[in-house]
Formats: C-alpha cells, structure tokens, sequence
C-alpha cells in the first residue's frame, strides 16, 4: 500500500491521469482526488512518475511494505520539499524547512558558508539552505530512502530542441493554444478566480484568456511607480472588475518579520515583499488569484537578456542571473568571514554549463531557469500563498507552456530589443496593441525614498549596530554604507566606490538590513517567533 505522507500542489492534468490510471476521482475534493492519482501514479511508473504529472507538486510517499520513502518536485519547482539526515541516518522532511524544527534528531545550526551566497544574489540559490544540514530536492528531481541509504535521481532534465521550421504566427498560434489549455485546467467548476495585473502584457494576457473576475493591481501613492493607471484601462477593456490595492510604506516595514518568518529563508527582493502585503489585502475581496509568473523566464522578457554577447563572448562566460549585486570584493569588505573556497562564480558556471551547447540566449535562460527562477519567482510565489492565505495559481507555469518555449527558437523569443516576440504577437490578438507592446517596468517599488524616511528606517539604523551585525559584519563598513545612502559623511571613506555605484546604495543596505533581521529571528533574540 502506498501512502501519502506530505503533499503540496495542483495537479492539472488530473482527468487524463484518472482515466489511464483507472481511477475513479468523481465526487472528490481536489486534495483527496490528487492524493489518490498520486498513490495509483507511483505503482504504475515508480520514481519516473513525475514525467507523467503537468503541475506544480512536491509530495511525500510511503510503501508500507517496505517502509521506503519515495519524494519528488516538480520539473519548475513550483512547490518546496526540504529534508535532513539526521546524525543517526534518519531522514526527516517537510514542506516548509519549519517543519524539520521539533522533529526528534534535528539540529538548528545556521549554514555560514551561505550567507555570502545570498548576499551576492538577493536570494538563495540552489539545493542548500541557510540551515546547516536542510537541503531542497532539486526541481525534476526524486529522493528515495529506506534500507539503502538516500538515493537522488532525476525524472526529468531541462532540454531545448528549437524547431526552425515554423514562423512567428505558427509560434504565436502554439502560446495561444498553450493558454487556452491551462486554463481549461486550472480551476474546478466553482471555483472564482480573480488576477493580479499590472500594465504589462502578462498579466493582461492571462486576464483576458481566463475566466477571471476582477483585477488587483498593487499600487503606491506615488504615481509615477504606480502601474494602477494602466492596469485599470486594461480590465475596463476586458470588461472585468478592477480594483487598486495600496501598499504604503508602514505595510511594507510593517511586514517584514511576518515576511521573513513566512519565507523561512532570506529574500532582498522588494516586489516580493510588496507583493506579500498586497496579498494580504486582496485576500479580504478573494481567495483565488492568477499570477503571471513564468512568462518572462519562458520567452525572455528581462532587459538583460540584451547583453547575452558580451557575456556569451568571455573565455569563461559565467551567466549570475538577474539579481547579482555583490561581488566578491564587496562581499570581503562587509563581512568578516569570506569563504573563498566557496565561490559564487564556480556555482553559477557548474549550474550553466550543460547550457553552453545551446545559443547565448538560450544559454542565459537555461541558467535562469536553474538558478533565480526556481530559487526566487517559484520561492516567493509558494511562499506568499501560503504566508497570506492567498491561492496563487500560474497559467504560464504549465508543462504545456514550457514545451512551446523548449522547441521555441531564440529569435521569436528576442529580436533586437523586442522581448517576448511571439506572446506578444498571440496577445496582440485580444489585447489593444499599446498594451500587448508595452515596455516592461518590472514590479516598481519606491522603497529607496522608504528607506530614506527617518520614520521608517529606525529598525535599519538599529540592525546595523546590533549583536547580529556584529557577529558577522565588519560594522564600521556598512555603517559607511548606511552613511553613504543616506547622504551622511561615511565614517569610512571609499571615495570611489561609493560616487561609482549610488544607484545600487539602496540595495546592499537593504540585503545586509533583511540578513540581519533573518538571523535575528531564526536564531537570535526572537527565535521563539520562528517555531
């Protein structure tokens, strides 16, 4: 017998696997029907089951003969699984790494060769976690255990085939089919959802093929960031309800434990943050939302996908994604333990290297999809949902999505600057043609002025003189960083460095500021809050 120990998803292809499986689903709530396909799926493929299953999943299988444990994620890693041997070779697991925390053999130690990691990307990357010992399954991949120790495998491997014989409108007819058949599976009859839209092309795709109600649109008081103006014009085009959901800057700081709590893991990324306290709000109006993450990592929508030549053209090219702020000289300076064994660069170019067969762009993009695709967009997704309450579904996150951007050429993907050629070709087509060609603004959010307020940046102020800032920082170096952002004479002078980069002032502030708190309430004066 094969039972179900842990499981997160949304399986979408669930009538299919009933009917080849044999199982009868009907009158089933989705998690119960799920959990049966899941059981009937593993004994008819083992470990390859996952290439049987379109959706987002992580789940936990036990086979009650043998007491082995069967784990596998999804190929996006739209979902998370941790796990953790502890020092007498058991295995514990969880959906969230919280869940490892009062289990019996598990030791909560920080992972200090890590911090570096995240600190040069905003995120963290990979398999490892800043708990020492609490490793994510890898996306397509599976985890046996029983009498033979751990074993890891792969179901599914990340492969590009371009088929150049078919043209833009062959390709924009393939988005289009793509979409329509995600949303045919996406919700259950009853089921009401609502979308997230912006002024990009995105989201205003999805809000036009779906079945959606009503927009939400996170917007500022501060206009001139706000995407609300757009939005609004879009859903009254559409016919579809709209709605403006303020964040202010006492919801943004406001939030940021509860945040750091729900994420489990340090995440510098702004929108992320923004978006969390968004979702509150909107969850007091709905309960199912639409997001349209996938569609820039599927078709190349980031402004730096432009350098792919220069980059491309090294005699080591080395792709970090798109948040990489800190180097390795930086890094020296803020902290006051660098492992320099532990290279950001050897990861990323280890993570690239199976993508240099294919042409530059693709290469970039299948690094992204390795690295801050799976490791930030998925991570926050996943985990806003489940820290606010809020169902997030991504139409785009769908394997039949994907497909089309597998065997997709590069040049419907990016032409010179256009982004995203086809998509927006196939949206043009129910989008008015300023909306389906607009440039990409990226989630604005006015935090560096936020930072600046004496209201609202005390907690900054405090963190960089704190106990955790001094276990692990050189304090008078980014106490010269606070200084340099906030127009005060650094008590430490780079007078180059600091003139050079002010635009990115903001951002290691903010990095350095979020790390602290993290550490803080994982193991420090707060720890309590994090059980």
């Amino acid at each position: 017998m094969i039972e179900v120990k842990a499981y997160a998803g949304l399986i979408r292809n669930h009538k299919e696997l009933a009917a080849e499986l044999g199982v009868d689903i009907d009158g089933l709530a989705r998690a119960e029907r799920e959990k049966k396909l899941l059981a009937a799926a593993y004994q008819a493929w083992g470990d390859q089951m996952g290439a049987h299953l379109n959706g987002q999943f992580a789940f936990v299988l036990r086979d009650t003969e043998t007491d082995e444990l069967f784990c596998a994620r999804d190929p996006f890693g739209a979902e998370l699984l941790f796990y953790y041997q502890t020092e007498d070779g058991r295995l514990l697991y969880g959906l969230e790494i919280k869940d490892l925390f009062d289990q019996p053999g598990y030791v909560r130690e920080l992972n200090r060769e890590m911090v570096q990691f995240y600190l040069e990307f905003t995120y963290v990357p990979g398999e490892d976690t800043l708990f020492k010992g609490v490793r994510k399954l890898e996306p397509g991949g599976f985890l046996r255990f029983g009498t033979q120790g751990l074993e890891l495998g792969r179901y599914w491997e990340l492969t590009f085939e371009p088929d150049e014989s078919k043209s833009l409108d062959d390709w924009a007819d393939e988005v289009e089919a793509a979409m329509d058949a995600a949303m045919r599976d996406i919700v259950d009859e009853g089921e009401v959802p609502d979308s997230f839209l912006s002024g990009g092309v995105d989201s205003s795709y999805i809000l036009a093929k779906g079945p959606t109600r009503c927009g939400f649109c996170v917007s500022y008081a501060d206009q001139k960031v706000s995407e609300e103006e757009d939005a609004r014009a879009t859903a009254t085009y559409l016919g579809r309800e709209f709605k403006g959901v303020e964040v202010t800057p006492e919801d943004f700081f406001g939030n940021v434990d509860e945040f750091l709590l729900a994420y489990e893991q340090p995440s510098a990324d702004v929108a992320g943050l923004s978006l969390y306290c968004g979702c509150k709000k909107v969850k007091d109006h709905s309960s199912l939302c639409f997001s349209g993450e996938g569609a820039d990592e599927f078709f190349a929508g980031y402004s730096v996908y432009g350098r792919v030549k220069r980059l491309h053209m090294s005699p080591d090219p080395v792709y970090f994604g798109s948040t990489h702020i800190m180097n390795p000289s930086e890094m020296r300076r803020y902290l006051k333990t660098y492992y320099a064994q532990n290279s950001a660069r050897t990861f990323m170019r280890d993570r690239g290297k199976e993508g240099l067969k294919y042409d530059p762009l693709t290469w970039m993009l299948y690094v992204e999809f390795r690295s801050y695709f799976e490791g930030s967009i998925l991570f926050n997704s996943t985990k806003i949902s489940r820290g606010t309450g809020l169902d997030i579904r991504m139409p785009f996150v769908d394997m039949r999505m994907l497909n089309v951007a597998l065997r997709m050429p590069s040049r419907f993907k990016r032409d010179g600057e256009n982004n995203k050629v086809a998509l927006r070709k196939a949206a043009s087509r129910v989008l008015p043609q300023e909306v389906a060609y607009r440039k990409k603004l990226g989630f604005p959010v006015p935090v560096s002025s936020w930072l600046r307020d004496p209201e609202t940046n005390a907690d900054i102020e405090r963190a960089f003189n704190s106990a955790a800032a001094a276990e692990f920082f050189n304090v008078d170096e980014i106490g010269a960083l606070l200084d340099a952002f906030l127009g005060r004479k650094p008590r430490v002078s780079h007078p180059i460095w600091f003139p050079r980069h002010k635009a990115l002032l903001w951002r290691h502030v903010w990095t350095i500021y979020l790390f602290i708190r993290w550490y803080e309430l994982f193991f420090g004066e707060a720890t309590d809050k994090a059980e």
